[in-house]
């Protein structure tokens, strides 16, 4: 198994690119936002990698950091999920964003990418909706986005609805029912919005 690789980007294309390590050109998938922030053909990067055996095929994948890789993994654990639409759904966003939207079960992003429908995209939720929560650290304040009132207090009040043991998307549901335009105050938001939970 190949976990990483260091050396010098011979050639950049659509999909792959080959990285000259030690005079051997390797071919490596690489999703399109990895692509975006290569440097150019004759500089030298390093790659974390997945290596996918299959019957008739033996392919790389190639991420700039751990955290790609690890997500990458996580899709791959998804049933129907193999590495075209793992990479797909790594192209279509940054990864706080796929990260984000899996923690609040947001499907209709999920579904936005080509190849993934309304059934793949609420089991991706439904399979790694805990390990996501548990392997990245969701920020409160990235899932106040699109949320209206005082970012502050609807970040902490998502917080503290967290450490009262309710999943990230409860939390920010139950607050965005409440409609809040001018939250008072954190325990006033944490008191409506769990009314709102019972």
């Amino acid at each position: 198994m190949i976990s990483h690789l260091n050396g010098t980007i011979e050639h950049i294309d659509q999909n792959h690119i080959i990285l000259d390590v030690g005079n051997i050109g390797y071919h490596v998938n690489v999703p399109a936002s990895v692509l975006s922030r290569l440097p150019q053909p004759g500089e030298k990067i390093k790659l974390y990698t997945i290596q996918i055996v299959r019957e008739n095929d033996i392919s790389l994948y190639g991420f700039l950091n751990k955290e790609e890789r690890a997500l990458f993994a996580l899709f791959l654990s998804v049933s129907g999920i193999g590495p075209k639409l793992a990479m797909a759904l790594i192209s279509g966003f940054t990864l706080d964003r796929l990260v984000s939207a899996i923690a609040q079960g947001d499907t209709t992003l999920l579904s936005s990418i080509s190849g993934i429908g309304k059934k793949t995209a609420e089991r991706i939720v439904l399979e790694l909706k805990d390990k996501i929560s548990k392997n990245y650290a969701i920020q409160p304040s990235a899932m106040t986005a699109g949320m209206k009132g005082d970012q502050s207090i609807i970040s902490d009040s998502i917080s503290a609805l967290i450490a009262l043991g309710y999943s990230p998307k409860e939390a920010r549901d139950s607050i965005t029912r409440l409609n809040l335009e001018n939250p008072g105050s954190v325990e006033e938001v944490v008191k409506e919005a769990l009314k709102a939970l019972v």
